[in-house]
């Protein structure tokens, strides 16, 4: 065979598989679509643009990029998304070597972690729950909003202790951490906040690497339900802590329908029409707008309430991970008179 032909082959031939197990893979092929199966596959084995963005109250932040810059550390600022940048994949431990990154300045988050929060957009005068919110990325990036009220939620008692340290050195003292079960927030505060954001425990398919079995190492079917149980117990609980009229974001970092489609569909089954997914609001040009896709109508014969429709998944490259980002409004009450007593 001759070097073109074989170089032609080796163009031709699927991605590496290696490192991942065979049953997620078996489960991928039936949630991405065909013509995206293959670079998603790839994404788990090529390295990854690393993601970031500002601690904007952090002294000197201001400064960072044109410090960066001056280290020689090439960054680029993501086309639709405010605020998110990236670094070359070889860079990550350049960028982790910076002085902006030592002075708090930096903080490192994938960009499709900034979506929820981009999704939630809290304003100034609102108060805003955050559940299951340790280490703190997305706390920090609400809590910068100036005269937004922030309460943070972490049930597990070391992660809520690196979240305040988290906040704190992204200088947010001002956060109200509180060490409990998100899905019982509500009992003590119904219908009290204005948006709320769960970026639920999941799989964490999205961030599989092929090359590190310590990310799929417990990984299985198994899981995916238990994590199903324990999301669905939290989305109740976060639509009862939201006022009418409020919003609410629901986000994970996986692939499995029964963890996206499956829970946002059961709360909407649960609530009717007190609340509604809508448009996700994320930008749809460059990097997010390329690995945009619709949630899927079913899974494995079952339905989805129509309404999951407006849900949007993003797909893993260009420095991406896998999310799926919901977007409710609650219309009125979804609080019975037992309920508030």
């Amino acid at each position: 065979m001759s070097r073109a032909s074989r170089k032609a082959r080796r163009a031709s031939a699927p991605p590496p598989s290696g490192g991942l197990p065979p049953a997620f893979l078996e489960r991928l092929a039936q949630i991405v679509p065909a013509d995206r199966l293959d670079a998603v596959v790839t994404s788990f084995h090529a390295p990854s643009a690393v993601g970031f963005r500002l601690a904007p109250r952090v002294p000197g932040a201001d400064a960072a990029l044109e410090a960066l810059a001056a280290e020689g550390i090439p960054f680029s600022a993501v086309d639709g998304v405010p605020g998110a940048f990236t670094v070359p994949p070889g860079l990550r431990a350049a960028l982790l070597a910076s002085a902006p990154y030592a002075a708090g300045q930096v903080y490192v988050q994938n960009v499709s972690s900034q979506l929820p929060v981009h999704a939630l957009a809290p304003q100034p005068g609102e108060r805003v729950l955050d559940l299951c919110a340790a280490p703190g990325s997305k706390t920090g990036q609400i809590a910068a909003v100036d005269g937004v009220e922030v309460v943070a939620v972490e049930k597990v008692r070391g992660r809520a202790y690196k979240l305040r340290a988290n906040l704190l050195a992204q200088s947010l003292p001002h956060v109200e951490v509180r060490t409990a079960d998100g899905a019982h927030v509500w009992r003590h505060e119904p219908e009290a906040f204005d948006r709320v954001l769960l970026d639920a425990p999941c799989s964490t398919e999205g961030r599989f690497r092929a090359d590190d079995a310590e990310t799929t190492r417990y990984w299985s079917p198994r899981k995916i339900q238990e994590m199903r149980d324990a999301q669905r117990r939290l989305l109740i609980g976060a639509v009862q802590a939201l006022r009418p009229g409020g919003t609410l974001i629901y986000a994970t970092c996986t692939f499995a329908p029964e963890e996206n489609e499956g829970s946002l569909s059961r709360a909407l089954r649960t609530f009717g029409d007190a609340v509604e997914v809508v448009d996700a609001g994320l930008p749809l040009g460059g990097a997010v707008g390329r690995h945009a896709q619709p949630p899927l109508a079913a899974w494995r014969d079952r339905a989805f309430h129509p309404g999951t429709a407006r849900a949007l998944r993003v797909l893993p490259g260009e420095g991406l991970e896998a999310f799926f980002v919901a977007r409710i409004v609650k219309h009125g009450s979804t609080l019975r008179t037992s309920d508030a007593d």
